[in-house]
């Protein structure tokens, strides 16, 4: 004999157990999407700090960086000023050394003078000194003349230098009056003193020209006196 089961009809429990599934659901998927989106803001939060951190370390390399080309530069022209002072000091010492040297022969030549004086009497051709000068084949050339006599007497004449020397290639002998040499518009080689006297000339040597001797002569005033004659060599250390 068949039995009839009766089952009772409640859809409203399907569509709540729907509705109660679908809030789980959106409830998780919020959940999990509210933490992915805190850890977005939290990871830029995060980020946006390590930038700042990152531009500040940026703006600080950036103005030691410049504090340090400012140094270089700065030590830069220490040195290069310090090397400017330097030569500037040397070229100077280098001057002063060669003033020195100069006036160290000037007095040899000098006592040399005073030293020829107690033996010779009367006039008399003490001797040359050349000093080279820039640029080359200009020197300055002195004629030193001495007069030793009794009383006030005053030597008084002319005087005369002749260099003489030859071309470069030895073949032609060649003579130069001072006055064609001298860059000295108003030599004046006349003289008249009492004890000593230095003429003093500055003088460019032609091109090609070796010189090798100066001739002085001296022609005192007077036509009972003699012409007083000396031959001295070029200094080797002038050439």
């Amino acid at each position: 004999m068949s039995r009839l089961v009766v089952k009772s009809h409640r859809p409203w429990q399907l569509a709540l157990a729907i509705v109660c599934l679908g809030m789980f659901i959106a409830v998780i998927t919020w959940l999990v999407l509210d933490r992915i989106h805190w850890t977005v803001i939290r990871d830029r939060i995060r980020i946006s700090d390590e930038q700042k951190v990152l531009w500040k370390v940026n703006k600080n390399l950036g103005e030691e960086n410049k504090r340090l080309r400012d140094r270089v530069l700065s030590l830069e022209e220490t040195t290069s000023i310090d090397k400017r002072t330097t030569a500037l000091l040397q070229d100077e010492l280098a001057s002063l050394q060669d003033e020195i040297h100069k006036l160290k022969g000037e007095l040899e030549f000098y006592e040399g003078i005073m030293e020829s004086t107690r033996d010779t009497e009367g006039l008399n051709i003490y001797g040359i000194h050349v000093t080279p000068l820039k640029p080359d084949r200009n020197y300055l050339l002195y004629v030193v003349l001495t007069h030793v006599a009794k009383g006030d007497k005053v030597a008084e004449g002319r005087l005369e230098v002749t260099i003489e020397g030859q071309t470069d290639d030895g073949d032609k002998m060649r003579r130069y009056a001072l006055q064609d040499l001298s860059m000295d518009d108003s030599l004046n080689m006349a003289f008249k003193f009492k004890n000593f006297k230095r003429f003093e000339s500055n003088l460019t040597l032609p091109p090609g020209f070796k010189p090798l001797r100066v001739l002085v002569q001296v022609h005192p005033k007077g036509s009972d006196r003699a012409t007083i004659s000396k031959v001295f060599e070029w200094p080797a250390a002038a050439s």
